[in-house]
């Protein structure tokens, strides 16, 4: 195995470690729910763009132009954009059950945003990984 494939698998494996935490995270942290998420996405997507030998990759802000620049990666970023920005209100801003309430996680940020970046990063990457639906833990 090259180097190369060794960075994407790895990427794929911190991709798959991150997503499973997911739905373990508590009711009570919606915004560890979106940061897992958000952090789940990056490796899929840097296992993308190291199979793409895109290089220079060492920020989010160089990750984001990339992805803004690549018509190849056009509907990753999309998703992607939102889930950026949606993780860094959550992290930053007080009070994240106003920005994204538990019960709103599972439409719009899992399904608008993750899942699709997901399918797009399989796609790609021509891989057949199984990934089942996250199931979002219910508040008490």
């Amino acid at each position: 195995m090259t180097i190369r494939e060794e960075n994407i698998q790895r990427h794929i494996q911190q991709w798959t470690h991150n997503r499973s935490l997911i739905g373990r995270i508590p009711p009570e942290y919606p915004d560890w729910i979106v940061t897992v998420s958000f952090y789940a996405a990056i490796h899929a997507i840097d296992a993308l763009l190291v199979s793409d030998e895109t290089q220079g990759i060492v920020s989010h802000s160089t990750r984001n132009g990339v992805l803004a620049k690549t018509n190849r990666y056009k509907a990753i970023y999309r998703s992607y954009h939102t889930l950026y920005d949606l993780s860094r209100t959550v992290r930053y801003l007080a009070e994240p059950n106003m920005w994204i309430p538990l019960d709103q996680i599972e439409v719009n940020v899992l399904e608008r945003c993750f899942y699709k970046i997901e399918k797009s990063v399989k796609k790609l990457l021509k891989i057949d990984l199984e990934l089942g639906k996250i199931i979002i833990p219910k508040a008490a």
